[in-house]
C-alpha cells in the first residue's frame, strides 16, 4: 500500500460548516443607537482633497512644501523631547572627550617610545663607530707589530743563513783540511817540493830532506827497481788502504736499513695469480644463481 502523491499546491478541500445552535438562553440583544443623518459638515471633515494626497495626484499639479506639510499635520502634532537626550549628548561629549585625552596620551606614549628607542640606536650606533676606531687602531697597531716581526723574522732569517754558510764553510774547510792532511801524509818528499807546499829551506839555512829517503834499503847501488824482469815502476801502490774503504758501507749499517731481523727459514714465496682480486670466481657465482 502506498500513499497517494500530494499536490503541495492545490486549494484546501474542507469547508467552514455552520455549528447548531447551543441550547440555553437567548443571545443577548446588542442595543445600537438611531442611525443619524450626516450632515454636510461631517462629509467635509471625512473628505480628503485629492491634490494633498501623497499617493494620487492624476492631474499633475504642482504642490507646495507648505501645503504638503500642513496637509501631514506634522505641524499639529505636540513634539515632546525625551530629557534623556540631554544626557546621552553629555555623556558622547564626555567619552569624546576622554578619547581626545586618551589618543593625546597614547601618541605622547608612542613618541617617547620612539625617543628613547632612536637614543638608543644613536648609542649602539656610537658604540659601534668607538668599537671600529679602536678596532681600527688595533689593525694599525698589529699591522705595524707584524711588520715589525716581518722585519725582525727576515733579519733571524739572514743572520741564520749567514751562520749556516758560515757552518758550511767551516764544515767544508774541515774535511778540506783533513783530505789536505791526508793528502799530505800520503805525498812523498818530492812531491811536497814539487808543489811548494814545504819550505825547502829551515830556519837555519839547512835543506830538509825526507828521511824515508834514507832508511830504505834499496838506493842508487842496488840498481833501480831491483830485478829488471819484474815490471814495477813504482815502490809502493798509489792508493793508501785505508782510503780503500773510505765509502763502503758497513755490515751492520747494511741490516738496519734492511730491518735488522735474522732469518731462520728460507724466503718463502707466494706462487703468482693471474686474477688476484677473485673476480672470475665473483662472476662466475653471479652467472650459476641467475
Amino acid at each position: 500500500m502506498v500513499e497517494l502523491p500530494v499536490d503541495p499546491l492545490e486549494p484546501p478541500k474542507f469547508k467552514y460548516k455552520k455549528l447548531p445552535r447551543l441550547s440555553g438562553s437567548p443571545l443577548v440583544r446588542i442595543m445600537h443607537s438611531p442611525a443619524r443623518p450626516v450632515t454636510v459638515q461631517d462629509q467635509q471633515d471625512w473628505k480628503i482633497v485629492p491634490c494633498i494626497s501623497n499617493w494620487k495626484n492624476p492631474k499633475g499639479y504642482t504642490i507646495g512644501l507648505d501645503k504638503r506639510l500642513a496637509a501631514d499635520g506634522r505641524g499639529v502634532q505636540e513634539v515632546q523631547i525625551n530629557h534623556r537626550f540631554a544626557h546621552l549628548s553629555e555623556a558622547l561629549h564626555g567619552a569624546e572627550n576622554k578619547s581626545r585625552e586618551a589618543v593625546l596620551l597614547r601618541s605622547q606614549i608612542q613618541k617617547e617610545i620612539h625617543l628613547n628607542e632612536q637614543s638608543k640606536r644613536e648609542q649602539e650606533l656610537r658604540s659601534l663607530a668607538e668599537r671600529a676606531r679602536t678596532e681600527r687602531s688595533h689593525i694599525g697597531l698589529r699591522e705595524e707589530q707584524e711588520e715589525r716581526e716581518d722585519e725582525e723574522r727576515q733579519e733571524r732569517d739572514v743572520i741564520r743563513g749567514e751562520r749556516k754558510r758560515e757552518r758550511e764553510r767551516e764544515a767544508c774547510l774541515r774535511k778540506s783540511s783533513k783530505r789536505k792532511i791526508v793528502r799530505d801524509c800520503e805525498r812523498d818528499i818530492s812531491e811536497k817540493v814539487a808543489l811548494g807546499s814545504m819550505a825547502s829551506v829551515t830556519k837555519g839555512g839547512e835543506l830538509v830532506y825526507d828521511q824515508r829517503l834514507f832508511n830504505q834499503e834499496q838506493g842508487m847501488d842496488s840498481g833501480y827497481g831491483g830485478d829488471d824482469s819484474v815490471y814495477n815502476v813504482y815502490d809502493k801502490g798509489l792508493f793508501h788502504p785505508s782510503l780503500g774503504g773510505l765509502h763502503r758501507p758497513k755490515k751492520d749499517g747494511i741490516n738496519e736499513e734492511l730491518g735488522g731481523l735474522s732469518r731462520d727459514k728460507p724466503v718463502e714465496f707466494e706462487k703468482d695469480s693471474s686474477d688476484p682480486f677473485g673476480l672470475n670466481d665473483f662472476l662466475s657465482k653471479i652467472k650459476t644463481e641467475r
